[in-house]
This record gives structure tokens, C-alpha cells and sequence, in this order.
């Protein structure tokens, strides 16, 4: 099955604050009540949408850890040693998340395209750390840091873009495929009652 299991999900640890501990925030659930809907997918389809579901929760994650570890380092409550470090953490993570993501096993025939347009728009996430790592580094007042880290909250929406598209995807199949139940019923009846017309006494 494509769906991800509780195990997978709190097998991602949360990147560690700045202070090089965990910043508290616990794994993100297993969703509840998940954002896509599945109920008339078929089962391959509505596995794949909550493994969506998965993704979208722990990205929201990654993206709360960059605004902590900045505001931590901009009320200087760490040392700079610190702050580098929690940044290098998550960056590993971003790179472990990425490959999880594109490992995915079983993507339902007719999404692969959407599955590699998200692994790419995963693997910018890394890269805009090291930005922002390279923008902590700089001899200036913050501006690059700032910038870059304003990057990286572009390209967790265009992960989200990504996801959005997949959904979007799932939703127009499975329409068409009702629309195209709905006319094969019609066309049936209509052959039936062609059937007994033509069957039926003078």
C-alpha cells in the first residue's frame, strides 16, 4: 500500500531547536480527519491522497522550524553556534524527507507525472537552507539571512502548490470517471427500452 504508516510518520524526527534539542513540537499526527477527501476514490487513489495528507502536515512543520530557529537567533536567546547547527539539523532532515518522498511505493497509474513534479519542488527545500545558512554566515546585518529565508517560505508554497495540483488531479479523474458511469447508464437504458420497443406486440 502507498499509505504511510503511523511508524513512518513519527520515524521523522523534529529538527532540533537552537539550542540543539528538540524544540518541543511533537511529530506531526497520523491526520484524523484528513484533508482530502477520499470516500468515492478508489482504493489506491484515496491511500496515495492521505499519504498527501502525511507530506502537507510535516512540511508545515519544517516551515514553523525556520521562523523558530530565526526568531531564537534575532532575540540572540542562542549563540550563533547554535543557530548554525539548528539549521545544518534541518537541512539533513529536509534531505532525509526527500528521499522518503520519492520512494513513495505504488503511486497510482496516471499521477506519477504530479508525484515527480512534488520530489522536485522537495529537493529545493535543502538548497534554500543552505541559503539561509550562507545568509547567517555573512558579515552583514541579517538582510541575506532574512531574504533567504523568505525564499524558503516561496518554496514550501510551491510544495504546497504541488500537493494542491495532485488533489486537483484526483478530484477531475474521479469526476470524469462518474460523468462517463453516468452516460454508460443512460446509454443503456436507452438501449433497453429501444430493446422492448422493438420486442413489444404491433
Amino acid at each position: 500500500m502507498v499509505v504511510l504508516t503511523y511508524t513512518f510518520v513519527n520515524g521523522i524526527d523534529p529538527a532540533p531547536g537552537p539550542a540543539g534539542e528538540p524544540d518541543g513540537v511533537e511529530d506531526p499526527p497520523f491526520p484524523t480527519t484528513p484533508t482530502s477527501t477520499t470516500t468515492t476514490f478508489p482504493p489506491e487513489v484515496a491511500a496515495f491522497m492521505v499519504t498527501l495528507d502525511i507530506f502537507e502536515n510535516q512540511l508545515e512543520q519544517f516551515a514553523a522550524e525556520v521562523e523558530t530557529i530565526n526568531a531564537s537567533w534575532e532575540s540572540r536567546e542562542v549563540l550563533f553556534e547554535e543557530t548554525r547547527q539548528a539549521f545544518e539539523d534541518l537541512k539533513l532532515q529536509l534531505d532525509d524527507w526527500e528521499n522518503d518522498i520519492a520512494a513513495v511505493d505504488g503511486v497510482p497509474d496516471g499521477f506519477g507525472e504530479g508525484h515527480v513534479a512534488l520530489v522536485v519542488e522537495v529537493s529545493d527545500l535543502p538548497l534554500k537552507v543552505e541559503d539561509i545558512i550562507a545568509g547567517l554566515d555573512a558579515p552583514d546585518d541579517g538582510t541575506l539571512r532574512r531574504a533567504a529565508s523568505a525564499e524558503y517560505s516561496v518554496e514550501v508554497q510551491e510544495v504546497t502548490d504541488a500537493i494542491t495540483a495532485i488533489r486537483d488531479l484526483a478530484t477531475e479523474t474521479e469526476a470524469n470517471a462518474e460523468t462517463e458511469d453516468t452516460t454508460a447508464d443512460a446509454q443503456s437504458k436507452v438501449g433497453r427500452d429501444l430493446h422492448r420497443m422493438g420486442s413489444a406486440p404491433g
